[in-house]
């Protein structure tokens, strides 16, 4: 832990921090670019670096781009990212009230103190978390991967069957390739490409960003609908001390709620605001008036979004199980340079991975004192034209992902993976099961293999208690969405008063 504290501290992690916090806010500030699709387009730029620097540089790039959101959220009521929906209702109430750099710098003493909290969550939960797999066989890894594609399939709000069909679709398309059993081809059609299965990263550049440079260049062909930005000149830093160490309550409760949903796959920071507000709602002692400018609505908000940020990290590092759609595409940055997920990872490269742990929460840091002095002056990036943007992004993703491998054929991945998620756009359906499976449909198949040649009925498979437990939990999510399901469908219609 010494030694990777020391690393992160270096004047190269100190780099990889300050920058990965800046790219981050200003991706996640321009309504339309996402945390997720700034993680997945420099991906190949780790490549360029070590391994603890390339994580500490997503890690940031992760955490400044879901506080970016909020920037857009206050100053012009459009969330730079879905997770700072709820921050829009509170922050821009403040903005319109004259107390624009009061909300920004609210905001981003809300997502540094949720992000430094989840660190230090991250920094000793998760070492437990890892210990504890280490025990685990082939009995218990294939039923918490079942549990993952359950809860991801339960949790969206899409409807079961899409979502049944996503994790479907994912798992077929990682059969592509050679048969890790008996080396036999499978759905390659005779060409030599295939043998090797589709690139994670491409894929994922595909789905992620090529994807958004079409919508964002559509959107460019609409007029575009802009706000007034609203600065009172105040200084807000005296309300700000005033009003942060009365809140320590609701600080605390969202960043548990934030880093709890956070270690739940399906989770993600989109859902968690929503969730850790309607608490604030109901557990508020103060006369706040919430949609009005509330102080306690945007901090829970902000402080959850952040603390997500970190619990999604938690079972991506101990399990090798991505928490959030984010979380998957640093599975695809770590492939990249040869580190597989999971308990071993923590065996194998201890310092490495402290050294990540220790990063991020210095990053945090940086991004709490960076965001309440300097997040006005990163509303400049709110005039950069859509098709610029879109532009960029889809240069930066064809480079990218040719850069790989030096090879056009990941390009060509990649555009057949931009189709697909427009397809799937167009239908409605979410992407999630589809990232999820591709992302651990390779380890599912191992386990598999490997549980079939171990145990030779089920009645040994049923001795190993915690597999029994992950297996009966799946079952009572999908038997419980099933239910209310059909007792939503049989309900009669009723009018809302």
């Amino acid at each position: 832990m010494l030694e990777g504290f020391l690393n992160a501290i270096t004047y190269q992690s100190v780099a990889a921090e300050i920058g990965g916090v800046i790219i981050g806010i200003i991706f996640g500030a321009i309504p339309g670019l996402t945390a997720t699709l700034g993680i997945a387009l420099f991906v190949p730029v780790t490549f360029l670096m070590s391994p603890e620097h390339g994580m500490i540089m997503l890690g940031g790039i992760y955490s400044g781009g879901i506080f970016g959101g909020s920037i857009s959220a206050i100053l012009i009521n459009i969330p730079g990212t879905p997770a700072s929906i709820v921050t829009s209702w509170e922050g821009h109430a403040m903005a319109r009230a004259g107390k624009a750099p009061f909300a920004l710098a609210l905001a981003a003493m809300s997502s540094g103190i949720g992000g430094i909290l989840a660190a230090i969550a991250v920094l000793f939960l998760t070492p437990i978390l890892s210990s504890f797999a280490l025990s685990f066989g082939s009995p218990e890894y294939c039923a918490l991967l079942i549990f993952s594609f359950t809860i991801v399939i339960v949790m969206l709000e899409t409807p079961l069957a899409s979502n049944l069909f996503g994790c479907f679709v994912g798992l077929l398309i990682v059969t592509i390739g050679l048969d890790p059993v008996i080396g036999t081809p499978r759905f390659t059609f005779g060409v030599v490409e295939l043998y090797s299965g589709f690139n994670l990263v491409a894929v994922l550049i595909g789905f992620f960003c090529m994807s958004q440079a079409v919508v964002l260049a559509l959107n460019s062909l609409r007029p575009d609908k802009g706000g007034e930005i609203i600065f009172d000149g105040k200084s807000p830093y005296a309300e700000l001390l005033r009003v942060v160490p009365t809140r320590i309550v609701t600080y605390l409760r969202s960043a548990v709620t934030g880093v709890f949903l956070g270690i739940l796959p399906a989770l993600g920071p989109v859902e968690t605001p929503f969730i850790s507000y309607a608490l604030e709602k109901r557990f508020n002692k103060r006369n706040e008036k919430f949609g009005k400018g509330s102080v306690s609505g945007l901090i829970a908000s902000e402080t959850s979004i952040s603390a997500n940020v970190g619990g999604s990290l938690i079972p991506l590092i101990s399990l090798g199980i991505p928490g959030s759609g984010a979380a998957a595409v640093f599975i695809g940055a770590l492939t990249l340079h040869g580190l597989q997920p999971g308990p071993m990872l923590f065996a194998n490269q201890p310092t490495l991975i402290y050294s990540f742990f220790w990063g991020f929460l210095i990053l945090n840091i940086f991004m709490l004192f960076f965001g309440v002095f300097a997040a006005r002056y990163c509303a400049f990036v709110l005039k950069i034209p859509k098709f610029v943007l879109a532009t960029f992004v889809a240069a930066f993703s064809i480079l990218g992902t040719f850069a790989i491998q030096n090879n056009m054929f990941d390009v060509f991945v990649m555009l057949g993976a931009t189709a697909f998620a427009l397809w799937f756009q167009a239908l409605r359906i979410s992407l999630l099961p589809v990232v999820m499976a591709v992302i651990l449909g390779p380890l599912f198949e191992q386990q598999i293999a490997v549980l079939n040649t171990s145990y030779s009925s089920v009645g040994e498979v049923l001795q190993r208690p915690a597999a029994v437990v992950f297996l009966a939990v799946s079952v009572l999510m999908l038997g419980f969405r099933l239910v209310r399901g059909t007792s939503r469908s049989g309900m009669p219609e009723q009018t809302e008063v």
